[in-house]
């Protein structure tokens, strides 16, 4: 398999007390893979301990174009998602998709 032509943009955020995940990572982590083509989102993932936590967050996320935002992801997120750290969570979706628009503005350079 070659190498895909694609860019990470990542996002962070401060865990609340109480999530596994804090205490094993200190802070939740967002990434996505995007295809700078078409700024359509292939691969999403985040530092949740179980892989259907991480299957969730791929599954509302792959697919969308970047060039339309971040809400719609965000939205469905926040009405199926009900656990800890959910602000924290949406803050790294959101930190991630700011370091998206960085690349995007250095592009246009």
């Amino acid at each position: 398999m070659g190498i895909r032509n694609t860019v990470i943009c990542t996002g962070y955020s401060k865990l609340p007390d109480g999530m596994a995940a804090k205490n094993l990572y200190g802070v939740m982590g967002v990434g996505l893979e995007v295809d700078p083509n078409t700024d359509n989102i292939i691969n999403a993932s985040c530092t949740f301990i179980t892989n259907m936590c991480n299957d969730f967050i791929k599954e509302i996320f792959e697919g969308h174009n970047l060039n339309e935002g971040i809400d719609a992801p965000i939205e469905i997120f926040e009405k199926r998602y009900f656990g800890l750290g959910k602000k924290a969570i949406i803050s790294a979706m959101r930190d991630a998709y700011n370091q998206f628009s960085i690349y995007k503005s250095m592009q246009e350079n």
